[in-house]
Order: structure tokens, then sequence, then C-alpha cells
């Protein structure tokens, strides 16, 4: 009998579909007793590895096929993972169970699992924080737990994950729960692709745990795209973020998605380091025996 005081969402479209057996892999090896039911959310595209995938069909964004998944879950709080959330190590299931409990006792909207950003406003009673609303990214993808009905909010009032995360962060000034943060990282996975090319890390973390990728022809980004990412995460070391994210929302600035159901569902903070730069793109076949490049840099 699956615990039914939450449910693990796991996003996707069919563009990544490709990512979903390893991802399914490596959950099954970290957290093989995940008390959770877990639901993969796609469009026309399932895989094994899910206990149930809610198929929502082409041509719609990225929150209208949230909206319909988290319409077809009844449990109260919800676990929402991108599909390129490679774990890497086990689990602690007790740990989550009473992060989970302490959700549910200071009625949050959301307890994220990776202080990223961080917060610095100690929540009484616990070693919990509180990200302070209305803020760039107090609102985000990343691992959290996040009670339904205010997900399902957020996923009404926008379109693309990037309005997610920009505007979302934006539009949460009224409400009175609080969005509660972990001191550390508590959930041990690696965003092993971003803007559709494979990080280092994460082709590192398949070989490690002898994942097969056979098919998955994925490369490491080109130059430009690193050089950008480098910029892009220069500016925001210098420029105050939300100040920087009112700017890019003010003026409609930024990646946006494509095509209509979420060409990247894997939206990511901006990079605060680059990686190594490669001249060319590397093929990510990574057929277990060629060797991975070494794992380096972060968001």
């Amino acid at each position: 009998m699956k615990n039914s005081d939450c449910t693990v969402l796991v996003c996707s479209c069919d563009k990544y579909h490709d990512v979903e057996k390893p991802f399914a892999s490596l959950w099954r090896k970290f957290w093989p007793d995940c008390p959770f039911e877990t639901v993969l959310l796609s469009e026309t595209l399932s895989s094994e590895g899910f206990d149930r995938a809610v198929l929502t069909g082409g041509g719609k964004t990225w929150c209208e096929m949230l909206a319909e998944a988290l319409e077809k879950i009844e449990s109260p709080y919800v676990l929402m993972l991108m599909n390129d959330y490679f774990l890497n190590a086990p689990v602690d299931t007790a740990a989550f169970l009473r992060r989970l409990d302490e959700a549910r006792r200071f009625d949050a909207a959301s307890l994220r699992l990776n202080p990223l950003p961080p917060s610095h406003k100690a929540w009484e009673g616990s070693d919990l924080f509180e990200m302070p609303k209305n803020v760039a990214y107090c609102v985000t993808c990343q691992a959290s737990i996040w009670n339904r009905e205010f997900l399902l909010g957020l996923a009404h009032r926008n379109k693309s994950a990037w309005e997610f995360e920009r505007y979302g962060s934006f539009m949460v000034g009224d409400e009175k729960r609080p969005l509660l943060v972990t001191p550390t990282k508590e959930f041990p996975f690696v965003d092993a692709v971003h803007k559709g090319y494979w990080e280092t890390f994460g082709l590192a973390v398949c070989r490690e745990n002898d994942i097969d990728l056979t098919g998955i022809t994925r490369t490491l980004p080109p130059l430009k795209i690193r050089l950008i990412e480098g910029v892009k995460g220069l500016i925001f070391r210098i420029v105050p973020t939300t100040l920087l994210v009112r700017i890019q929302n003010r003026f409609d600035l930024g990646a946006k998605e494509t095509p209509a159901g979420g060409a990247s569902l894997s939206t990511s903070l901006p990079a605060i380091a680059t990686t190594t730069v490669d001249s060319e793109p590397q093929p990510a076949t990574a057929t277990v025996g060629s060797e991975p490049p070494p794992a380096g840099g972060s968001k």
C-alpha cells in the first residue's frame, strides 16, 4: 500500500523521452523503498519504471500539462521532479518523511529540498529556513515538496516552465503559507541535462552506475553554448538576481518554451559557474566503455 500523503510527479515531454529510462534505473537503485506513487507526466510517450503515466497529448504548454496531472492526483502533497534529476546517492526515506511531516505541520506552500537559492531567515521550531516571497526564484522547479493546491494555482496562472519560475516568483506576495527550504541539499540528485545537452556530471553518474545509454544521441554542449552560459553566470554574480529577473520579466527577455509542451522542461537557476570548455561537442552515446569527460562545474 502506497503512502497517500504525497505523490512523486516526474515532469517530462516527448522530446526528453530518452532520459526517462536512465532516470527510472537510477530511481530504482537509489530509492527502492520509495513509499509514494511515482507518476510520469508527458505528452504521448510513456516509459517503464513508473507506477503510472499521465499523457496529456501534444500541443499543450508545460503548465497546462502540469495542471492536468495535478488534477489527476489526490494526495495533498507532491514531490515534483524534472526527468533529468538523476539520483546519485541513496534517498533517506525516514528523513524525507520527517520533512513531509514538517510541510504539513507548518502548512507550507512548498518545502524545497535544495537551498538554491539559499535563505537566511530561520523558521521557528525547526532547522528550516523561510524563503522571502516576491523575490527571484522563490518559486522554482528545484526538487520540492509542494502543497498540491498551491502548485495547481501557479500552474493555472502561467504557461511555460520558464514563466512558472520567473513570473510565478512574483505572484506569491499575498500567500500566507510559508515557502520553506532545507539548510542543505537533502535530495541527492544531479541535473543531468541542461538546455538539451548532457552535463558532464550527468554522464559520469550514468557511467558510475552502469546505466545503459544505448540509443541516446545527446551531446555535450558546444563551445558557443558554454560561452553564453558562462557570460550569463557572470552577469548573475554581478547584478542582484531579483533586480535582473524583474528586468527580464519587464522586457520579456530570456529563453522561451518552444514548442508548446516544453522543449526544455528542465529549467534551472542561472549558471553560477562555468564548466570546462571544449571546442567541439562530444557524443554522449557513452555506450559504457567510452570515458565520459571529467565532472565539473555547477548550474
